[in-house]
């Protein structure tokens, strides 16, 4: 599946703006080329890092962070089935793991170049690590460190990924201090922390982009980014929530390319509602017998002054998981969910035993992963369908859940044909699957317009010798700054409410010598500029 995903990437070329980004700094980093006003050194660094290796091997082509994607995709989706193993059984494990590569967000930026899926998959490893490392074998602790900064590096958002590991933590804390080899363990991981702080000083102040990263972290924590101007900007707080079923499936016989890989343009397909029905179903019933036929709420349901301080308290972290919403306050909204996910934890699971405990422990973790993310992607005013991928695994997870429930109870009806309740499981995990490969490679086009920008860039390196010494400018810079390997102006004509005459006085000021084109449909006219040259959707201005 990969090496197919892999060949229709490579056809239909790049499929967003930020991969320019990265593809601009790994050439930077690979010594090939320097920075300039294209260049946005802040980004996360460890994909473009690990480009340029490729690049310095003599394979220098947009196809090398295709590559680079695709092996984290390979590493996240083992590393899901690992971990899921640790909760279900095998049959169930591998139906999840297909269920996860079936959601439309993962499949189609599965090797889109973009840090999504390479995030992700560093997060959990983080997580599969600390699991099988409390579990199994300490052992495995030590690679806990250096995977979670990986993954901070290669998308900054994932370091919040230590919330759920940090509550998995508290929660095994009477473990922990059980283990073989504690205080090795703790001197091996602070040693490893001096390092990779070590590390990242030098890596952040080698790349000049410390303050620019830490501003950026502050805007965010303290609610003070907007990103008003950008195309993206969108302050729907339920944005995630109300696309809930178009993130598991959509219609496998209508939409186009931009659907799939905006799944909220769509429509949720039928078997989306199917399995989030048998889902529900699935988790009400395990609700039920976790917590309601073995009375552990009997005890609780007495009016005395503990459970009322108790319950108290659970309302009281809830409202401060509300306000934090309506009030888009992040921080806020983080502390509450860990606190409340916590208290939970201590009044209703940490007395029971067994494995009943332990399968709760995963439960709550995966809860506050997904909360955790769905927290922090709401209140960020910038809310893009493929952001959703942070929360994918968790979802993945309470679908095996609700299924390991559901699926017994569909099997004991089944009394005319003898169906292994294994068999189903991976029936539904193949036909999601074969759904959504069916949508995305038969609505995939045989290009982007990225490839006519391509083009563009090859004709004017080819029909103008000099072009290096000229003026170019352009609404999607960042791409012909990879394909001409030169310093681009940034022209936007949305950013002058389409006013042709203030966009033609920008043209002016910068002196630019070619306009190129790439977002509108309709090019109009340019005074002191004609169309010389289209390709597909892009038109290249020359100055008269």
């Amino acid at each position: 599946m990969v090496s197919y995903l892999l060949s229709v990437q490579m056809r239909i070329g790049v499929p967003y703006w930020d991969v320019y980004n990265y593809l601009n700094n790994a050439i930077i980093f690979a010594g090939m080329g320097g920075e300039n006003i294209n260049t946005i050194n802040y980004l996360s660094p460890l994909v473009p890092f690990l480009t340029s290796l490729v690049f310095r091997m003599g394979y220098v082509s947009i196809n090398a962070i295709f590559i680079i994607s695709a092996i984290f995709f390979i590493l996240g989706v083992l590393g899901l089935y690992f971990i899921l193993k640790e909760r279900f059984n095998p049959i169930q494990s591998l139906s999840g793991t297909l269920i996860f590569i079936s959601f439309p967000v993962v499949l189609s930026w599965a090797v889109s170049g973009c840090t999504d899926i390479p995030g992700i998959s560093l997060s959990i490893s983080s997580i599969l690590f600390l699991v099988i490392g409390l579990k199994k074998d300490s052992r495995f602790l030590y690679l806990i460190l250096p995977t979670m900064v990986m993954a901070f590096m290669v998308r900054y958002i994932s370091g919040l990924i230590i919330l759920p590991m940090s509550l998995y933590i508290l929660m095994n804390y009477d473990d922990i201090k059980q283990l073989k080899n504690l205080k090795k363990i703790l001197a091996g991981i602070v040693l490893e922390l001096g390092v990779l702080i070590a590390g990242l000083a030098y890596f952040f102040t080698r790349l000049k982009t410390g303050d620019s990263v830490f501003s950026l972290f502050i805007s965010i924590a303290s609610s003070s980014f907007t990103g008003v101007n950008d195309v993206a900007h969108n302050t729907n707080v339920l944005y995630y929530i109300q696309n809930l079923l178009n993130y598991i499936s959509i219609g496998p016989f209508w939409g186009t390319y931009q659907q799939i890989m905006n799944p909220s343009q769509g429509l949720p397909s039928l078997l989306s509602y199917f399995l989030v029905s048998i889902v529900i179903l699935g988790l009400i019933i395990y609700f039920q017998k976790i917590f309601l036929k073995k009375g552990i709420f009997k005890d609780n349901c007495i009016l005395n002054v503990v459970n009322l301080l108790k319950i108290s308290l659970v309302a009281a972290l809830l409202m401060i998981l509300v306000a934090s919403f309506i009030y888009q306050l992040f921080v806020f909204g983080e502390i509450g969910l860990f606190a409340l996910l916590f208290v939970l934890y201590w009044f209703l699971v940490r007395k029971k035993s067994g494995s009943v405990k332990e399968n709760l422990k995963m439960d709550v973790m995966f809860l506050s992963w997904f909360g955790a993310y769905l927290i922090f992607q709401s209140i960020l005013p910038l809310k893009v369908d493929r952001y959703f991928i942070t929360m994918a695994p968790a979802l993945a997870y309470f679908i095996v859940l609700g299924l390991s429930e559901s699926i017994p109870l569909i099997e004991s009806k089944i009394k005319l044909i003898n169906v292994k309740s294994g068999l189903i499981y991976v029936f539904i995990a193949l036909i999601f699957l074969s759904c959504s490969t069916a949508t995305f490679f038969g609505h995939s086009p045989k290009k982007t317009f990225t490839i006519d920008i391509e083009h563009s860039c090859q004709w004017i390196n080819s029909s103008d010798l000099v072009y290096k010494d000229k003026v170019i400018c352009s609404d999607y810079p960042n791409a012909v700054n990879w394909y001409l390997k030169k310093e681009i102006k940034g022209g936007y004509p949305r950013l002058y409410n389409d006013n042709d005459d203030k966009f033609e006085d920008y043209l002016k000021k910068i002196d630019a010598d070619y306009y190129i084109e790439t977002t509108r449909k309709a090019h109009p006219k340019i005074k002191g500029y004609r169309i010389i040259k289209t390709f597909g959707v892009v038109a290249v201005y020359h100055k008269i």
